[in-house]
């Protein structure tokens, strides 16, 4: 081991010159933030470790491993050392330096030592960040030596923002300071936990890899349908010919100041419009660094059917920003095709930075074409195995997620009669007896062998609380009164940990899950209905949940699921006590929230960080969609607008997985279609097919691991796990557009798009069913009149009018 050190770093060198430890002088909690050698030994992942620095080419058809090389370490105090990698064909330099300016500077040379050129396939080089799922349930662990990492690759200024858990700063960040970076994969180290943890992966981490040189082959057939990113191609290099790449590594406080300090190390700063639709516009503004200027901004996009990409020079489009304290620029786009836009500026200097956005059609034409989609193709007839049934069949309670959503979608519009019926006869006649004996709600059936998911029922309490909604008109088997009784009942089974056997399903009734998205609702109908017996009995039983997450909140209890730390647990427990006014346990979790949530020149990467459906990073439609709504809730009671943007961000990023017009990925979906994950990394080095592709279950038949392809050997379709974050968005950003005031004083819109009018402003909401605009930090709200669509409205003197 060699230690370097600044008065911010300390890196610890192995024998190999890999990098082993790499910690902040002053950080009380001592983070290494590259994967640790002696947790991999103990956690059983020796045979797998990709230590930082350590790397491959494939050269002239010849694979070159770091690892089988001598290696020639220099070092030069306690401030650098140089590494030197020798092959006849293939010669690699690092330089590790750490200066008195707080940074660590990593340099990659790659030259030809030979006197014929050579071909260079790849070369790659483990990136490995501490992205780590500790095996345990140490809460404290999981938080404060784990960080998720969020990249911003594309053009000349790749960068990363590695987040630590807890989102107590400082955090690392690493900036492209040489030539670009070609990709970013990953590949995952993990143990199939299913059968103990009724979850696929629930322990492992992600080694991150840069690729210098990629010609794709690490994407097998996904990197063909790449439009944005592309141009994968192998490299010559000539005799003697050299390369280099240099990054900074340096700390920051938040996401502002990420994209602050990108400015001393020449990267442009950006603020855009990850998603929009046909009916808003796309808006970009771009700081630049000193004596840089804007030479020319061009717009590509894929639209139609054939996905034929456009190219628009948008150059003076971009103009100053009048009103603002820094030097921005923006630019205001109307775009009326649906489909995926990549926007390329070039500097002065001659590099260009890169922007990946999407339009999306109106959103309420995505939701009908969905609720369409599924009544017509999902829906089970009287013939076939569980009649009356939703396909894909699952005995996950997630699979009745899509009958929520038809139910929701029907509420907020004027309602489909043949939809309603279909999901109450589905309700009545699957559901019922499907999971419970005899369609007795005490006596839940053992689907999983010897027990059954308390998660289950939150879905099934969503169903039957849903068709309590409806018009009796629109009912055929039972009343909505009863409806609402038989929710209660599920709800009051599930909450109660004497109404279950097992300890296992006693522990998991104290998890908060997916009724956070209607316990309120439900409970104040059975009020207003005067079904007193149900409304006292289900509320006992929630109030004594919620002053359990009180207790347990000083220890982040409310992290932990049956996942170990997950957001699906964080996310909802902040909502949860949010709900119930507990704004102080509520706010040691939305820090978790925000560090959660990805930030990106890429709106695909600004999803909740998740891994274990994808082995990568990826987007989850139901738990990023959860996720996102638990934000944008907490939001309300909490007031930091930081969980109010990155709420949306992964809202919006989640349409990715019902989106048509996209034509990046692989898997092509038709209108009302779905997949339920979407795998962000390229390459996905566990499996290469799913790099940025969208997929669902299904994908695991044919998996190397045994036990994926066992489990999932019966499974058909890409969405059975889908369709309560689509009530999450209905319930929130669906209907309710938002304004705050930035850090600079301007006026933000959320979900909308803001103008100047003759007097104030005006407010046009891109919300698929349009009916409230809030204004927080001035405790105001303007609501529509019932089954009223509120497109646009006026906001002036600080008051909101009607348009």
């Amino acid at each position: 081991m060699r230690l370097l050190r600044n008065d911010t770093f300390e890196v610890n060198l192995s024998t190999e010159g890999t990098v082993e430890s790499l910690r902040m002088t002053d950080d009380p909690a001592r983070m290494n933030w590259v994967i640790d050698a002696d947790y991999v030994q103990e956690a059983g992942y020796a045979q797998e470790h990709k230590p930082f620095g350590q790397w491959t080419a494939i050269v002239d058809d010849e694979r070159i491993e770091s690892a089988n090389l001598q290696s020639y370490i220099e070092v030069a105090g306690d401030t650098s050392a140089t590494v030197t990698f020798v092959h006849d064909k293939f010669k690699v330099q690092y330089e590790y330096l750490l200066n008195n300016n707080g940074e660590w500077a990593w340099k990659i040379r790659c030259s030809n030592p030979a006197a014929a050129a050579v071909r260079i396939n790849g070369f790659h080089s483990w990136f490995s960040l501490a992205y780590i799922m500790f095996r345990d349930r140490d809460v404290m662990r999981n938080i404060r030596h784990s960080c998720a990492v969020f990249p911003h690759i594309g053009g000349d200024f790749s960068k990363f923002a590695a987040v630590r858990r807890s989102n107590e700063a400082p955090h690392l960040a690493i900036y492209s300071t040489g030539e670009r970076v070609a990709a970013f994969g990953t590949y995952c180290s993990y143990v199939n936990r299913f059968l103990e943890q009724v979850s696929p992966s629930l322990d492992g981490m992600l080694y991150h890899r840069l690729s210098f040189f990629e010609d794709g082959s690490s994407f097998e057939q996904s990197a063909d349908s790449d439009w944005i990113y592309g141009g994968y191609a192998p490299v010559t290099l000539e005799p003697y010919g050299e390369r280099e790449w240099s990054f900074v590594f340096t700390t920051f406080n938040g996401q502002a100041d990420f994209y602050t300090k990108a400015l001393k190390y020449g990267h442009p700063g950006w603020t855009y419009s990850s998603v929009t639709t046909t009916e808003g516009k796309f808006i970009a503004e771009v700081e630049l660094p000193e004596q840089e200027t804007l030479q020319s901004v061009k717009m590509y996009s894929a639209t139609g059917e054939a996905g034929v990409v456009n190219e628009t020079d948008i150059s003076s489009e971009f103009t100053i920003v009048p009103a603002a304290e820094s030097r921005r620029l923006r630019a205001v786009l109307p775009l009326k095709s649906a489909g995926e836009i990549k926007l390329v500026a070039e500097l002065s200097n001659g590099k260009c930075d890169v922007l990946v956005g999407n339009v999306l059609e109106p959103v309420h034409k995505i939701l009908e074409k969905r609720a369409e989609w599924l009544c017509n193709n999902s829906f089970n007839t009287a013939s076939v195995t569980r009649p009356y049934s939703f396909l894909p069949l699952s005995n996950q309670g997630e699979s009745l997620g899509k009958l929520a959503f038809i139910l929701m979608k029907n509420l907020l519009s004027p309602p489909v009669p043949s939809q309603v019926r279909k999901v109450e006869l589905s309700a009545f006649l699957d559901l019922k007896y499907h999971w419970f004996e005899q369609g007795d709600f005490l006596h839940p059936k053992p689907l999983y062998g010897s027990f059954y998911r308390i998660y289950d029922f939150d879905y099934i309490g969503h169903v039957y609380y849903l068709l309590s909604k409806f018009d009796q008109s629109h009912l055929y088997y039972e009343s909505p009164e009863m409806y609402l009784i038989w929710a209660a009942q599920v709800m009051c089974m599930r909450l109660d940990p004497e109404c279950h056997r097992n300890k296992r399903e006693q522990e998991e009734s104290q998890l908060v899950g997916v009724f956070i998205l209607y316990i309120a609702d439900l409970l104040a109908d059975l009020r207003k209905r005067a079904l007193t017996y149900w409304h006292d009995k289900l509320s006992r039983l929630w109030l004594a949940l919620v002053e359990g997450l009180k207790q347990g909140a000083q220890a982040y209890q409310g992290a932990v699921t049956e996942h170990f730390y997950d957001n699906a647990g964080f996310g909802l427990t902040c909502e949860a006590l949010c709900l119930a006014g507990l704004t102080d346990e509520a706010e040691r979790y939305a820090p978790l929230i925000i560090a959660n949530i990805g930030f990106s020149n890429d709106y695909r990467a600004n999803a909740p960080d998740r891994w274990w459906e994808a082995l990568s990073f990826m987007t989850h439609s139901l738990w990023g969609g959860l996720v996102a709504g638990a934000a944008r809730s907490s939001y309300e009671t909490i007031g930091d607008a930081r969980l109010l943007e990155a709420g949306y961000r992964a809202t919006m990023a989640m349409f990715n997985c019902y989106d048509w017009n996209v034509h990046s990925t692989t898997r092509k979906l038709k209108p009302g279609e779905a997949a339920s994950t979407y795998s962000i990394a390229a390459p996905n080095l566990n499996m290469p097919e799913l790099s940025r592709n969208r997929f669902g279950q299904s994908i695991f038949k044919k998996s190397s691991d045994p036990l994926f392809s066992s489990l999932f050997s019966n499974i058909e379709g890409d969405d059975w796990d889908m369709g309560e974050e689509l009530v999450a968005y209905l319930l929130g950003f669906g209907s309710t557009t938002y304004l705050y005031t930035d850090s600079e004083g301007e006026l933000r819109c959320v979900n909308g798009l803001i103008e100047p009018a003759e007097k104030g402003w005006e407010i046009t909401s891109y919300a698929a069913y349009p009916a409230r605009y809030v204004m927080l930090e001035q405790g105001l709200s303007f609501v529509s009149t019932p089954g009223e669509s509120l497109k646009s409205v006026l906001f002036i003197e600080g008051k909101f009018e009607r348009a």
